[in-house]
């Protein structure tokens, strides 16, 4: 092989690995900020999954959530649907959640973050998936719908 050429090869391999380098150095605060929102939005979920279904509140669930759910459905409907849920499950035992950002956008000043968030969570008599959209807006998390699916 050419020494010219083994020359070229090495100074493409080191400019190459800069670039990546350099790339994942510019990327790191932007994963470390998803990371710490993610983790903001698990904390949330588990949270308030354990008090809303420790006696299947719809009080707690409406007071946690954004004004358009709360205006979606009636406090007697967001009851009747928990109600069913708790003659069907019975009691929250526990749970394991996780979190993941869905969506991030800028309007203004604040950003608005979007997260799912998943419970695979154990009832007195079976298992249910727990899912919550959250959104953070003004560095508030709110639930933007709450639902209970059979596992």
């Amino acid at each position: 092989m050419n020494n010219g050429f083994k020359y070229g090869l090495i100074v493409f391999a080191v400019l190459m690995f800069a670039c990546c380098g350099g790339f994942m150095y510019l990327l790191s605060p932007v994963s470390a900020v998803v990371s710490k929102r993610e983790t903001e939005a698990k904390n949330f979920g588990d949270a308030y999954t354990k008090q809303i279904l420790r006696d299947y509140s719809a009080k707690t669930l409406t007071t946690l959530s954004t004004k358009e759910y709360k205006t979606a459905f009636t406090l007697d409907q967001f009851q009747k649907t928990l109600d069913g849920n708790s003659k069907a499950l019975g009691e929250f035992q526990s749970g394991k959640g996780r979190a993941s950002i869905s969506n991030a956008e800028r309007k203004g000043k604040d950003p608005i973050i979007r997260a799912k968030y998943e419970n695979r969570a154990t009832f007195q008599k079976g298992k249910a998936r727990v899912r919550i959209d959250l959104i953070l807006k003004q560095n508030i998390w709110q639930i933007e719908m709450f639902s209970i699916e059979p596992a």
